[in-house]
């Protein structure tokens, strides 16, 4: 089977070709725009009906143009480019599309409302969500799904976002299961798919955020909250009662990896057996466990990976059957359970012959949907017909990208200073990497998230400037077990910033770097890292860029306390306890190392960042002057900590590439190491506050999806 899919699949490929006189990278060639490699994807969502004749997804249009573009195409007509059938959207925008059956589909859409508060003349614009319910022969009358209970519902307020399917009863295709709130209650409810009317099914609380179904659709999984919302208690259903057990409880915060406590894995087929993924107590790695509902215990193992944790479970969308897992050593790869399927994607692997990661998205019939992203290949869906051996791109998310144009990634492993193995990634700049190359660090954030080997938009740019961009996955990362991640507890400044400082001097000693031109850039706990960086090791560093970063360590943990005991608790674990260890948290806080530093810093923070007050850059800034430091301080409005605004992203994104050209790059020491190459870009006016109603406790940048 492998030998005729390369064939077959070097034969469609070739048909694309190079693009007539394209550079091959590392030839002199002009850098393409910035926006290009952080401009939106235009073309997304691509799903097979569940027999695979049928292709829908969704094209972004501007709302001058008509607004987002549904498009089902079938792929069995002669020319499926002909047999195309769209419809427009105006202002709202789809978030998410899923086939309920083969002749209908579910679209999960969102719109700006005007929304009147407590009864009062003041009037708010909030983001609305809602499910469409469409005929696949007419894409233009869709039924809007609990519009009519949304409506009567006490406190229709609180289903502001009611676009989440919890269950899409493949046994039932007239109907679904959906939460939605009466008043503050989240309650479940049986939803008709042809008219949008829906009954009661179960109750929840106003702590309750979601349920999971067995294979009768009978609700056995319960997920709730904490008062404070930063912890998650899992209950499941006893037996063939109404009483509820609780199972696991853990917090949530922007560092703790939720999949890897006791989540969902999916139906097996049982209706007193369900898969979970957790990791139990004693193990190193996450894993998938067959549970039995009725005696609340775990009856074996299914699948654990030797070496990382497993990342996911993959459950079929359609049955909602557990169907295997994926996990990432240095790429994204997946594990089906299907011998059939797992053939299939192995083969598809071989292919691209690990140049890129292989996600599949859908296996309906005898075709497969795959989407192909890696460091030169920005993401491409591909059609791949299992019987015939032949694939074929579908979309490309990313046309502007050419791949010749992007950068190779090289997979580094080096020994810290006590011998712990650590994994890194280097994005080499035209011409490859050398000992006369300028070096950028790049700290991911988290710290318990991590880089892979895969296409980074920001590494990319860099790169393509002439720079080397190094991200290394210190410890405390997540993937690599739980004894990795741990082995960073209270090491800020520590072991965790000498992983940073061993990566740069082993890629110097390696010839792939000129150690006499680094600078460092992160985000969140990778600003925190530049930071630190610059002060610990002021010989290391040209110039450091931060953005939303942790500065005062103390103060830190101070804004936790008061604002979330859970996430308070954690912190405290990471980072430390200022009652007992406040002198060593000072020691390692930028703020009180601003006097070291002497290397020109440029800052960022939105002004709405709940995740790390924006008074730990103001704090920074003032620290930075009065030691004379040369510096640069951006903020940000309308944005939080996420960082997710266009335009801002543009901002940053020139500011930082001027900065590296100013101090280790072509203009080094001849101009102020923050003047720009270029105009600046022209940020759009503060946007009007668009605080959620304060008793929703929802976020008003979530995004909810089909399930």
């Amino acid at each position: 089977m492998r030998k005729l899919l390369r064939v077959a699949a070097l034969l469609a490929l070739a048909a694309l070709g190079a693009p007539a006189g394209a550079a091959q990278y590392g030839q002199a060639a002009e850098p393409l725009p910035l926006r290009n490699y952080l401009a939106p994807a235009q073309q997304f969502s691509p799903q097979l009906s569940p027999s695979g004749r049928y292709l829908a997804y969704f094209q972004m249009r501007p709302a001058r143009d008509g607004g987002d573009l549904l498009v089902v195409r079938d792929l069995d007509a002669p020319d499926p480019a002909a047999a195309s059938r769209a419809a427009g959207f105006d202002v709202a925008e789809i978030r998410w599309l899923q086939w309920a059956s083969e002749e209908r589909l579910l679209v999960g859409v969102s719109a700006r409302v005007d929304v009147r508060v407590g009864g009062t003349r003041h009037v708010v614009e909030v983001p609305m969500t809602r499910v469409l319910s469409i005929r696949r022969e007419a894409l233009t009358q869709p039924v809007v799904l609990m519009q009519e209970e949304s409506r009567r519902m006490a406190g229709a307020i609180y289903n502001l976002r009611l676009a989440t399917v919890t269950d899409f009863l493949p046994n039932d295709p007239d109907h679904v299961l959906m939460p939605a709130r009466r008043g503050r209650m989240l309650h479940l409810f049986r939803v008709n798919l042809a008219t949008g009317a829906s009954e009661l099914v179960e109750r929840g609380s106003a702590l309750t955020l979601g349920w999971h179904a067995d294979a009768s659709g009978r609700p056995v999984m319960r997920v709730d909250r904490s008062d404070s919302g930063r912890r998650v208690f899992v209950y499941l259903r006893e037996g063939a009662t109404d009483r509820w057990r609780r199972v696991s409880d853990f917090r949530i915060n922007e560092l703790s990896n939720a999949a890897q406590q006791f989540t969902w894995a999916g139906q097996s087929g049982d209706s007193g057996q369900v898969y979970v993924q957790t990791r139990p107590q004693g193990a190193d790695r996450s894993g998938i466990y067959l549970y039995d509902i009725n005696q609340g215990q775990i009856l074996r193992q299914a699948a654990e990976h030797p070496q990382v944790d497993i990342s996911r479970p993959l459950i079929d969308s359609h049955t909602g059957r557990y169907a295997g897992y994926f996990f990432i050593d240095d790429r994204l790869r997946f594990h089906y359970l299907n011998p059939a399927l797992r053939a299939h994607y192995e083969g598809l692997e071989e292919f691209f012959a690990g140049e890129a990661s292989v996600v599949p998205v859908a296996a309906r019939g005898a075709r497969m949907l795959v989407y192909v992203s890696g460091p030169q290949e920005p993401g491409v869906y591909y059609l791949y017909d299992m019987a015939a051996g032949s694939i074929e791109p579908l979309l490309n998310s990313m046309p502007a990208l050419q791949p010749e144009r992007l950068a190779p990634v090289r997979i580094v492993r080096y020994p810290a200073r006590d011998g712990l193995q650590i994994t890194g990634y280097l994005t080499e700049p035209p011409g490859g990497a050398g000992p006369h190359t300028p070096l950028v660090v790049m700290p991911h954030g988290g710290p318990e998230s991590r880089d892979m080997y895969d296409f980074d938009p920001l590494a990319q740019v860099i790169a393509s400037r002439g720079y080397a961009v190094f991200q290394p996955n210190f410890r405390g990362s997540s993937g690599y077990g739980r004894a990795f991640a741990t082995a960073g507890f209270r090491q800020w400044g520590g072991a965790m910033q000498n992983d940073v400082t061993d990566g740069v001097q082993w890629l110097a000693a390696q010839g792939l770097a000129d150690p006499q031109r680094v600078c460092i850039a992160g985000l969140s706990y990778g600003g925190y890292s530049a930071l630190a960086g610059a002060a610990l090791t002021p010989d290391l560093y040209r110039c450091a860029v931060a953005g939303a970063a942790v500065t005062n360590l103390t103060a830190f943990i101070d804004y936790w306390r008061e604002r979330d005991g859970d996430a308070h608790y954690y912190w405290v674990e990471s980072m430390g306890d200022p009652r007992s260890d406040r002198a060593a948290m000072d020691a390692a806080s930028p703020v009180h190392l601003a006097d070291r530093i002497r290397i020109p810093v440029l800052l960022f923070h939105g002004a709405r960042d709940e995740t790390v007050p924006v008074a730990q850059s103001r704090e920074m800034v003032l620290a930075l002057a009065r030691a004379g430091v040369a510096h640069q301080y951006r903020e940000y409005p309308g944005l939080r900590h996420q960082f997710h605004g266009r335009v801002e992203q543009m901002d940053v994104a020139q500011r930082m590439l001027a900065l590296f050209d100013n101090t280790i790059g072509p203009r080094a020491g001849a101009t102020d190491p923050f003047a720009l190459s270029g105009p600046a870009v022209e940020l759009p006016p503060p946007a009007a506050d668009d605080e959620d109603y304060p008793e929703t406790g929802l976020d008003a940048e979530e995004e909810e999806d089909g399930g």
